[in-house]
C-alpha cells in the first residue's frame, strides 16, 4: 500500500482560521490560528473546514478496500484505474494477514488466484471484452485511485475508518492519510481521529476499551476554549 499527498491547499490552518474570523466580523487577528481552530471545532461549526482540501494518490490498496472507500459521496472527488480499459492480466493482489500466517490457507487462496488469472487472459484470448473478463477477477486485485477531499469530509472518515472497529486495510489507509496530513499540519492530523473522539461515547456492541483514553485526548487537545 502506497500513499502519497499531492496537492493540498495553501496553509489550510489558515485559510479555516480566516473563515472564522469573518463568520465573527470582528478584529479579533491577534488571536492565532490554532484558537480559531479549536473554536470552531469545540462548537460544532465545522462548515468553514470544507475551505480546506487533501489530494492524494492511492495505489496498491485492493479493491474490497477501494469499495469501502468510494463509499464516501459528500465533498469527495475519486478517479480510479478502470477494469474496462486496463488488461490485468499481470495484476498483483493483497493477502490478508490471517491467510498468509495459515500455510494451508496460503496455498488454497494463491491457487484460487492463479486459478482467476487464467481464466481471465483465456477469456479475453478468446475475444471476450475486458470489461466482461474483468467479472472473474477477484477481489483481492490491487487497484490505484486519486482521491480529493475537504477536511470536513476527511475528519468523518478517519471517524469511522480509524475506528479499531474498522476493516484492517481501509485502517492502514487511513492511518497513512493521517500521517501525510499531519506533515502538512500536525494540527489538523491530530483530530483525524476514531470516532469515539468526536462524539465522546462509543456505539459499538463490543468495545475495545480505548473510549476513555480517546476522550482524555480530545480534553487535553481542546484546552479551556471557549466557543462562541
Amino acid at each position: 500500500m502506497e500513499v502519497n499527498l499531492i496537492n493540498y491547499t495553501y496553509e489550510p490552518l489558515k485559510i479555516i482560521a480566516d473563515a472564522a474570523r469573518i463568520t465573527r466580523g470582528k478584529d479579533d487577528s491577534y488571536k492565532d490560528n490554532e484558537y480559531y481552530f479549536k473554536l470552531l471545532y469545540k462548537s460544532g461549526h465545522h462548515s468553514v473546514f470544507e475551505h480546506v482540501s487533501f489530494t492524494f494518490h492511492i495505489k496498491d490498496i485492493s479493491r474490497a478496500c477501494s469499495h469501502q472507500l468510494v463509499r464516501f459521496r459528500i465533498g469527495v472527488s475519486f478517479t480510479q484505474r478502470s477494469q474496462r480499459y486496463t488488461n490485468e492480466s499481470n495484476f498483483s493482489f493483497v493477502i490478508p494477514q490471517s491467510i498468509r500466517e495459515n500455510k494451508e490457507a496460503l496455498n488454497i487462496y494463491l491457487d484460487g488466484v492463479s486459478k482467476c488469472k487464467e481464466v481471465y487472459e483465456r477469456l479475453i484470448f478468446s475475444g471476450v471484452p475486458m470489461e466482461d473478463a474483468r467479472f472473474i477477477l477477484p477481489n483481492g486485485v490491487n487497484t490505484e485511485i486519486l482521491m480529493t477531499m475537504n477536511y470536513r469530509e476527511l475528519m468523518h472518515a478517519s471517524g469511522l475508518r480509524l475506528c479499531k472497529k474498522s476493516q484492517w486495510e481501509i485502517r492502514r489507509l487511513f492511518w497513512l492519510i493521517k500521517k501525510d496530513v499531519n506533515d502538512v499540519s500536525p494540527l489538523l492530523g491530530e483530530y483525524l481521529q476514531p470516532k469515539c473522539f468526536h462524539d465522546g461515547l462509543c456505539r459499538e456492541n463490543k468495545q475495545c476499551g480505548l473510549l476513555d483514553y480517546y476522550i482524555n485526548l480530545r480534553k487535553k487537545l481542546i484546552g479551556g476554549i471557549d466557543v462562541f
